[in-house]
């Protein structure tokens, strides 16, 4: 357990938590606001992994160890491992009844969670139900048009789903989907309240416009919704229900848009982000949550291997491409940094190191995913100097694609 990792470490837990979620104080960058969290399940699944949201250091349990403890080499994982057996076997007693306790305690969950199970046929029912009681508000149309997008494509995308929450009806629209005999039991995004009734997850806190996760065959099993302000931090968050009475969680499955041809996917970041992609290049792209999310890459990847995918086209954000000079332009903590009191050339911004080695961990999953489908993989960049890092202006493929909006609205009408 990652846990155990943790006291191996000496690494401190925060006041607050869960047993299986809970805030430490940063082993990377030191934050102890409770940025930095460990997760050892959710969901019923085991995931033993951490994420620091202020310096973006992100892994599991052995990335964690050989990150602190210094190992390298080809087989460092696999010596991690062993290594934190060794010492969790031979280590003090309170160490070893700690991971015995943890041990049980996950066996007994993953025994005893049974979330209800619901096809892509019947989310998809569901979801278009749905979304037929729902538009578009204006001010989601005005922030698609901010990002480039034409009244074209814009259209295009309320057709595949794109529209605005409301938490005005949460209980209305699950009262008229009941109404139409279509059962809410085990759809991500509806639970059953405290009047005993279902509601969809809805509320002033989530408000915003949803984005749909669909299939290789084009169903919508999912959505992450763009928050109109903000959770700390956070500008996206799912649709879901878990933890509530009758709730399911969504999996964070990652998103096709687009059909594919000539053999060729492209991978980007973000399911609205690979939208936008599609609609503006008309080329086909994959939409993961997150750069730490396999799952999802892979269970598409795998389907459209069968149908004769060849080639897959790394674009997650040039992030991974990003110079790590102190400009002190990092975020608005650089004006209390404690490792510098003044920039200077050469010195190295530890938080940009963080964020760089996070979204290439990501990079090299998609690549051992790859080689497992005996898919061709190649990286994409753009917006790169002459030494092929990144000038710092276009960070998303979306934005590559749109940077000259102006021409593109002026031939759009």
């Amino acid at each position: 357990m990652i846990a155990d990792v943790a006291d191996l470490l000496s690494i401190r837990r925060l006041e607050g938590g869960t047993e299986d979620v809970f805030g430490v104080e940063c082993p990377f960058c030191g934050d102890t606001r409770g940025k930095c969290n460990f997760c050892i399940m959710r969901d019923g699944e085991v995931k033993n992994v951490y994420h620091c949201y202020a310096c973006g250091a992100a892994g599991n349990m052995l990335t964690l160890y050989v990150e602190l403890t210094g190992l390298y080499g080809a087989n460092r994982y696999k010596d991690a491992y062993w290594q934190i057996k060794e010492k969790l076997d031979t280590g003090d007693r309170r160490i070893r009844l700690c991971r015995q306790r943890r041990v049980e305690r996950v066996q007994k969950k993953e025994a005893a969670y049974e979330e209800p199970r619901v096809d892509a046929v019947h989310l998809d029912n569901v979801y278009r139900e749905m979304l037929s009681m729902l538009k578009l508000k204006e001010r989601h149309k005005a922030d698609l048009r901010r990002r480039g997008l034409t009244e074209g494509e814009i259209a295009s995308m309320v057709e595949l789903g794109y529209r605005s929450t409301d938490f005005t009806d949460s209980q209305g629209i699950a009262r008229k989907l009941l109404a139409r005999g279509i059962s809410l039991k085990g759809v991500p995004g509806f639970y059953i309240n405290r009047q005993g009734d279902w509601e969809a997850a809805f509320y002033p806190s989530n408000e915003g416009y949803l984005c749909p996760v669909r299939t290789v065959d084009g169903r919508t099993i999912g959505f992450q919704i763009r928050l109109d302000r903000p959770y700390k931090k956070r500008k996206y968050i799912w649709f879901t229900s878990s933890g509530l009475d009758g709730g399911t969680s969504s999996k964070s499955p990652a998103s096709l848009s687009g059909k594919v041809t000539g053999g060729v996917i492209r991978v980007t970041e973000g399911i609205l982000k690979a939208e936008i992609a599609c609609q503006c290049s008309g080329q086909a792209y994959i939409g993961n949550p997150g750069v730490s999310n396999y799952k999802g890459v892979y269970q598409i990847l795998s389907e459209l291997k069968a149908q004769g995918l060849q080639t897959v086209l790394e674009c997650y954000d040039m992030d991974k491409m990003m110079r790590l000079d102190c400009e002190r332009d990092h975020d608005e903590a650089c004006r209390e940094c404690g490792w510098r009191k003044e920039a200077y050339s050469g010195f190295e911004c530890p938080k940009k190191r963080q964020k760089r080695d996070s979204i290439r961990k990501g990079c090299l999953k998609l690549y051992e995913i790859c080689r497992e489908l005996n898919l061709q993989c190649r990286r994409m960049t753009w917006d790169a100097g002459h030494d092929g890092m990144w000038n710092g202006d276009y960070k998303g493929i979306d934005d590559w694609i749109l940077r000259d909006t102006a021409k593109r609205m002026q031939e759009a009408a």
